[in-house]
């Protein structure tokens, strides 16, 4: 069941004008964080993807609300930003202490997880829907 509904979601994203992964930004970080936008901090290789949606406004420095970490870079995450909830891109960005959750491809297939631990530390709480993807 999990696997037909995350294939449904992602062929419904894929086939819609808007890019699929602003479109999974949009459909996830808004049931975690309630702000309207939702201020984003990304390590440079998003902002105009995310530019373009109503639900989030890109910041350049960490009074951000999240950080959308894409890849495996944490060199050049500002220190201001390593104790902000990460959303990641990259399994081993996954791993981080500060990482609430992850997209990423593994062996062709999409993986979605969250932290029970993490999404506490920081207040947030998931919907019912995506707490089968808690790891």
């Amino acid at each position: 069941m999990k696997i037909l509904l995350l294939i449904f979601c992602l062929v419904t994203i894929i086939f819609a004008d808007i890019p699929y992964e602003r479109k999974l930004y949009e459909t996830i970080l808004p049931t975690l964080f309630k702000q309207k936008p939702i201020k984003v901090y990304t390590n440079g290789k998003i902002t105009k993807l995310l530019q373009d949606s109503e639900q989030f406004r890109v910041v350049s420095h960490c009074d951000a609300t999240v950080v959308l970490l894409l890849g495996k870079d944490f060199t050049h995450l500002p220190p201001e930003c390593s104790t902000k909830p990460i959303f990641a891109t990259d399994y081993k960005t996954f791993r981080s202490p500060y990482s609430i959750g992850a997209f990423y491809w593994r062996k062709g297939r999409p993986q979605l997880k969250f932290k029970t631990k993490i999404l506490k530390k920081f207040h947030l709480t998931l919907p019912d829907g995506l707490k089968k993807y808690i790891q």
